[in-house]
């Protein structure tokens, strides 16, 4: 029995801890900030579609991996709408779910500085592939005892502040508002609780010159348990073609991000190179992401 709560345990904490988070977040979120605030859904006149692809810890069996679709739009005047489909896996546990966005914008001055506030409803399952698991004793009650599956609601909210004649931003967003417990296995032998996750960021645009853009930014991560991270990041764009980027995630990774921008698409990899104990058993985390922007011909895609 001691074995089976402790792989539990393990497959848990992998997908719901893993970068001393219960959240995971992309490592190119700068490119699609939608991804880590609601309040991003609308910030920009064109529809922008994102997908993604996240493996951590390759070469690790039953590593997690991560998948999400998403995409927002502005509507009406000042107004945001966004949806996201999401899945989320580490071993026999899984979580999927969907998301719906409504942002609001104010505009503070007529100069292009503006204030937006976003919420999210949510909708996931949390799910436990029991075949998977192998167990000494097939009567454990660990395993008995507990669902196979749970449906949870939440909700996610955000606050961005932006100035497009200035180029710079600056966002808070707290996700799993609700905080609820999640007793996939029976409580008596091991209880989840989705605690509120923090996220802090900050970015400023910097126009070298026509060939040159240079983009520093942070993201701040913690949450009500205590534990925290930080993000330090810079993005080179060159003759508004190539975009390279590295990152430094406190006492986890180093990222090295190489991309495609055009005014209608972006496509980026990012490679995570493993800092913590879990070094020796991995070849690093790989990140795909694609982003199409329907109606953004002519217009200023980066908005900052």
């Amino acid at each position: 029995m001691k074995k089976i709560i402790a792989f539990i345990i393990v497959g848990l904490s992998v997908s719901f801890l893993t970068q001393a988070q219960q959240l995971n977040t992309i490592s190119q979120y700068s490119q699609d900030l939608y991804l880590i605030n609601p309040a991003y859904a609308g910030v920009n006149e064109f529809m922008s579609v994102t997908a993604t692809y996240k493996k951590f810890w390759s070469g690790l069996k039953g590593s997690p991996s991560l998948q999400t679709l998403s995409g927002h739009m502005a509507f009406a005047n000042n107004m945001g709408a966004g949806g996201k489909i999401f899945n989320y896996s580490a071993g026999p546990i899984s979580k999927t779910g969907i998301e719906g966005t409504y942002a609001y914008n104010l505009d503070l001055n007529g100069n292009g500085m503006k204030l937006a506030f976003g919420l999210s409803a949510q909708l996931y399952q949390f799910y436990m592939n029991k075949a998977a698991l192998t167990m000494e004793d097939p009567n454990d009650y660990a395993v008995i005892y507990s669902a196979d599956k749970m449906i949870v609601p939440d909700f996610n909210f955000g606050t961005f502040f932006y100035d497009s004649e200035k180029h710079y931003y600056a966002g808070i967003s707290i996700m799993q508002l609700m905080g609820r417990k999640v007793s996939l296995l029976n409580k008596d032998y091991l209880d989840n609780n989705q605690v509120r996750n923090y996220y802090f960021t900050g970015g400023y645009v910097y126009e070298v010159n026509d060939n040159l853009t240079l983009e520093p930014s942070i993201l701040a991560k913690f949450i009500e348990a205590g534990l925290y991270q930080v993000d330090i990041n810079v993005n080179a764009t060159i003759k508004k073609l190539v975009n390279l980027g590295v990152s430094y995630r406190t006492d986890n990774a180093i990222v090295a991000m190489l991309g495609i921008r055009t005014d209608q698409f972006t496509f980026g990899y990012a490679y995570d190179y493993t800092l913590s104990a879990i070094k020796s058993y991995t070849v690093g985390s790989h990140e795909v992401m694609f982003i199409y922007k329907f109606g953004s011909k002519g217009l200023n895609t980066k908005y900052k």
